[in-house]
């Protein structure tokens, strides 16, 4: 994927008007401290990310169908797994459960990289 598509700067959890600033202090999408804290402003073109109180809280209805794309298949491919290999559904439940806390992290991250991908535009290099 190219660094200057909107699609690799939302994964890469990168500033929606120059691509190049983070959107959180602590980058990468699997960070255990500091989980969503982000700067007041991008550290390259001094975008704003405080727009306005309870302006993440839309990121809340950006993360519910994330969830859905990824754990709805996970569940079908569960109970194939469990036709084909026997596996009990307490085993399969414990499965899903640790991949639910796993990837909790991430799509917060992402549902906020989202949100603001999708409130500010790119404005590019030379038109600051």
């Amino acid at each position: 994927m190219r660094e200057s598509t909107k699609l690799y700067n939302i994964f890469a959890l990168k500033c929606p008007r120059c691509y190049k600033g983070n959107l959180f202090t602590r980058p990468g999408l699997f960070v255990f401290k500091s989980i969503l804290k982000m700067p007041e402003r991008c550290e390259h073109c001094n975008q704003d990310f405080r727009i306005e109180p309870g302006f993440y809280s839309a990121a809340l209805w950006i993360s519910y169908p994330i969830v859905l794309i990824v754990f709805v298949p996970m569940i079908f491919f569960g109970f194939l797994l469990k036709e084909r290999f026997s596996l009990s559904l307490e085993m399969m439940l414990g499965f899903f459960i640790i991949i639910c806390f796993g990837m909790q992290i991430p799509i917060m991250r992402i549902s906020r990289a989202l949100l603001l991908h999708f409130t500010i535009h790119y404005i590019g290099s030379g038109n600051k």
